[in-house]
């Protein structure tokens, strides 16, 4: 069956789908959003509708980046996340800012680091094509990958090397000469305080060849040649395809989903309102498939459990920095590794104290009485929180040990802090 079928049309959704659709195209959702979500095309349309933050969070920032503290603006970001206003639109800059990956580390300017993510959320969903172009020029960018050090007769290769190996064709599709002479191209992309420049006297502007293509190219020639290889269309597809879907996509996969990122005309959202409909998505194969970074899964649990408006975005920043993903804090050029990474001995540690706190936090800052359903009692609390929280990954010796920890409790309050710590450090739960 061609992996790019949709078997949507008019589907109902049974609970565990319902529950991966949300999670997967955004950060989960409640025990109210997930009891109405019976139909695939309305989940969908709930997803791509809700586009816009309420304005009190977005006037607010101004005020916050003249603070210059990166750990604001990473509580700021948490604050978006969590609100819940515009799910996909997050996850698509999460997913840019790991594929773009730039790090205030070195770029050093939390203004410069905001506009680049802010870029991902009004661009993020749209043109691939007008985004590499537009993160090309990105000052944040820029800086982050030596565009001033990049002049004629002393061409800077970084960006150039970035923009053929990780944002657009990806290992074995460009050779080192074609990143020699992509770099001579880009010479004069440069920044002037927070803004763009092309600086024409730094510019090279002799002969260049770069993927087969002679001429006076300059940076956007470069672009457009990336844009136009027959690679970049599957490097693309195969990071929408990791993130979404599969974590490993076959080669067969790829080169489809590649065809239909060409037939919507390289639109992300596009793309992803069929991959969304497909059985690859929908299918076992895209279940529980890879494990969770730590954004996605702290916020995606403190959604579905209906207390992301009782913790501090701040503290969900720093927890999940203590879990290996500082947002505008890359590790490098290659975003984070991800994968079997993020539960290494120190962030597995980091992750099981920091889940099973907030389970035992229940009663002081935070109320979980009504997570799993407001008439839920204690012998019901296992089965309900795995219906919740783990529909389709929760088997019978969790099953068995969750029940044994609610009816081994002393009291109502200690079975519902007992049973879900035990499910959130549950190492099937950090599947995704």
């Amino acid at each position: 069956m061609s992996p790019t079928r949709s078997r949507s049309a008019g589907k109902r959704l049974d609970a565990a789908t319902a529950a991966h659709v949300y999670r997967r195209a955004g950060f989960g959702a409640d025990l109210e959003r997930r009891e109405g979500a019976t139909d695939l095309d309305a989940v969908l349309a709930d997803l791509f509708e809700r586009r816009e933050h309420d304005a009190l969070y977005t006037r607010g920032v101004s005020a916050l980046l003249s603070l210059e503290d990166v750990e604001r603006l990473q509580a700021w970001w948490m604050s978006l996340i969590l609100r819940d206003r515009a799910p996909l639109v997050e996850r698509v800059a999460l997913l840019w800012h790991d594929h773009f990956a730039t790090s205030n580390d070195k770029v050093l300017d939390v203004r410069l680091m905001h506009a680049q993510v802010q870029l991902f959320r009004d661009h993020g969903l749209g043109d691939f094509r007008e985004l590499l172009h537009a993160v090309a020029k990105d000052p944040a960018m820029l800086v982050w990958l030596d565009g001033n050090a990049n002049r004629s007769g002393h061409p800077n290769e970084n960006f150039a090397r970035e923009v053929l190996e990780l944002f657009g064709l990806g290992i074995g599709n460009y050779d080192e000469r074609d990143v020699q002479e992509a770099a001579r191209a880009f010479s004069g992309w440069g920044v002037d305080g927070r803004r763009f420049v092309n600086r024409e006297h730094f510019h090279d502007d002799s002969t260049k060849e770069v993927l087969g293509t002679r001429g006076a190219l300059d940076g956007d020639d470069v672009v457009d040649l990336v844009l136009a290889h027959p690679a970049c269309a599957r490097h693309v597809a195969r990071t929408l395809l990791a993130e979404f879907a599969v974590p490993e996509p076959s080669n067969a996969e790829v080169a489809e989903w590649a065809r239909v990122l060409k037939r919507v005309d390289w639109s992300v959202e596009r793309f992803l309102e069929q991959l969304f409909r497909s059985d690859l998505f929908l299918g076992p194969a895209s279940r529980r498939a890879r494990i969770a970074g730590p954004v996605e899964l702290t916020a995606t649990t403190l959604i579905t459990l209906g207390v992301a408006d009782q913790v501090a975005p701040a503290d969900v920043a720093e927890a999940c920095g203590e879990m290996g993903q500082s947002l505008y804090r890359p590790p490098s050029v290659k975003g984070w590794d991800g994968g079997r990474t993020w539960v290494h001995a120190g962030t597995w540690l980091a992750r099981h104290n920091r889940f099973s706190g907030l389970a035992q936090a229940h009663g002081e800052r935070v109320d979980l009485s009504t997570s799993f359903g407001a008439d839920v009692d204690t012998p019901q609390l296992a089965d309900a929180a795995c219906a919740l929280l783990l529909p389709d990954g929760a088997d019978a010796p969790l099953r068995e040990a969750l029940a044994r920890a609610a009816q081994e409790a002393k009291t109502d309050d200690d079975a519902l802090r007992d049973v879900t710590a035990l499910l959130l450090t549950a190492p099937e739960y950090h599947l995704i």
